[in-house]
């Protein structure tokens, strides 16, 4: 197998999250003072970038088909992906799942075996698609290595805007009608406080109303300033953060 060059790998970072930064791609390859030497790469790629509100060197995208014409020539498995409009209302929502799976896929608390966003299932055929998920299509997928060596599958969802109650009802009972869904491994990261709680309410209201069995089956909500002391690798959070990764990975 031949190697694959960083700047593949960066290729494949953005097609897989659609929209990053400087910082976002220097964060996820572990090397945050090549900010420049990113930079440089972009460019040589064709990356196309636009300006954007308070972040030095804008936001990063791919514009051109013949780059993930590119990336199947090293990733053949590689969903097929299409070039979208950049979307300006999405670009907050975008950088923090960013922040949120380079976090997740860094944290010396668990081992992150696969990760699946939600462009990449978007863009599997349906039939094998049905594999990974049916009907609603999460944020990102992530199978999470046990120390036996099995692996658990989590579905996550970032909730930076409250949706509708309706809404709500309807994707919670979705899920609770997956067979893949068990142990409390949908979890909800919240942009505030007050949209956890809103969140549990919905799952108290449904359970109330026998539309769910029960509350804590499926779902763990957690604020997002909660997951980064949690998973941060930052010594000054284990101690507090321990209690708080026992509940989040409990009977899985």
């Amino acid at each position: 197998m031949r190697a694959i060059p960083q700047k593949i790998q960066i290729l494949k970072f953005i097609g897989e999250q659609g929209i990053v930064t400087l910082s976002d791609v220097a964060r996820h390859f572990l090397c945050p003072d090549k900010s420049s030497y990113i930079r440089v790469a972009l460019y040589k790629l064709g990356i196309a970038h636009s300006k954007y509100p308070e972040i030095p060197n804008g936001i990063w995208f791919i514009d051109n088909p013949k780059l993930y014409e590119l990336l199947k020539l090293y990733y053949p498995d590689f969903p097929q992906l299409e070039v979208r409009p950049l979307s300006l209302g999405r670009v907050p929502h975008c950088l923090e799942l960013n922040r949120i799976r380079t976090t997740f896929t860094q944290t010396h608390l668990i081992t992150i075996d696969e990760w699946w966003s939600e462009r990449c299932l978007w863009a599997l055929p349906l039939s094998f698609r049905a594999n990974f998920c049916s009907e609603k299509i999460p944020d990102a997928i992530f199978w999470r290595r046990r120390k036996d060596g099995s692996r658990q599958k989590y579905f996550l969802e970032y909730e930076r805007t409250l949706k509708s109650k309706d809404r709500y009802d309807d994707i919670f009972r979705t899920y609770a009608k997956r067979q893949e869904v068990k142990d409390r491994n949908v979890i909800y990261i919240c942009a505030t406080a007050h949209i956890k709680e809103e969140l549990q309410n919905i799952e108290k209201c449904l359970v109330k109303s026998g539309r769910l069995p029960d509350a804590g089956l499926y779902f763990q909500f957690i604020t997002l300033e909660g997951f980064y002391k949690t998973h941060s690798n930052n010594p000054i959070n284990e101690d507090k953060s321990h209690e708080h990764n026992k509940e989040l990975y409990a009977n899985v």
